[in-house]
């Protein structure tokens, strides 16, 4: 059974809490925070700049997960000068060269994922499997919170958990992004997602909250029966 893990949207913390949310990030040991960068184009939102990124690196040692919703990913990538040992995922069909780019990002010292929208298929993600350190599943139509989940978000989860598994990539993280209330994290989790970004239908509720919402929410997650 693979391990929970949690990932805190930071888009969804106010910047003059970011330095008190990052403090209770590290004291609760997440396994990432979540850092989404859109250009507009590809997605009809603008965040998060590369100053915001050096910041989050600047008051936090905890690995960042760099979700790339932009087209023609790898001129963003390079903007940022991700530092090695974070995480770094994009949407195949916005660039010429998704198995090139995961090369990239693996040769850069950083773990490299896909994104599959929920119109995407999982063909992206056979082409490329060898390459996989992890996928993540949007579960609501990208570039805006505050969406429900789309109707098949399960099933596509266990497709893609099956997959994986059929082709030696049983250690392959399954992330899951939108609408991540405890009730659709439960089904989440019994489909085989195991990593959950986290924002404010969930967790991130108040910094006097965080604490213990994270807790209850890891916790109710970790006692699923699979």
């Amino acid at each position: 059974m693979k391990e929970v893990k949690i990932s805190p949207s930071i888009m969804c913390c106010k910047v003059e809490e970011f330095k008190p949310y990052l403090d209770l990030f590290a004291k609760v040991k997440l396994d990432s925070i979540h850092f989404d960068v859109m250009d507009g184009h590809f997605v009809d939102n603008v965040m998060l700049g590369v100053t915001t990124y050096n910041d989050v690196k600047r008051l936090s040692d905890l690995p960042v997960d760099m979700h790339f919703m932009c087209t023609n990913p790898e001129k963003f990538i390079d903007m940022y000068h991700i530092m090695e040992g974070d995480k770094i995922s994009f949407h195949p069909e916005t660039t010429y060269q998704p198995y090139k780019l995961l090369q990239s990002i693996h040769e850069h010292g950083c773990s490299a994922g896909l994104v599959l929208n929920p119109g995407t298929p999982l063909g992206y993600l056979e082409e490329c499997i060898d390459l996989i350190d992890y996928v993540t599943l949007m579960t609501v139509n990208p570039g805006f919170a505050g969406q429900k989940m789309v109707p098949s978000a399960l099933e596509k989860i266990e497709r893609t958990r099956k997959l994986l598994d059929e082709n030696g990539k049983e250690n392959a993280d399954i992330v899951v992004d939108g609408n991540t209330t405890m009730v659709n994290a439960k089904a989440m989790r019994q489909a085989g997602a195991n990593v959950f970004v986290v924002g404010t239908s969930s967790i991130i509720t108040g910094l006097d909250t965080f604490e213990e919402n994270y807790r209850k929410y890891k916790t109710e997650l970790e006692v699923i029966d699979l």
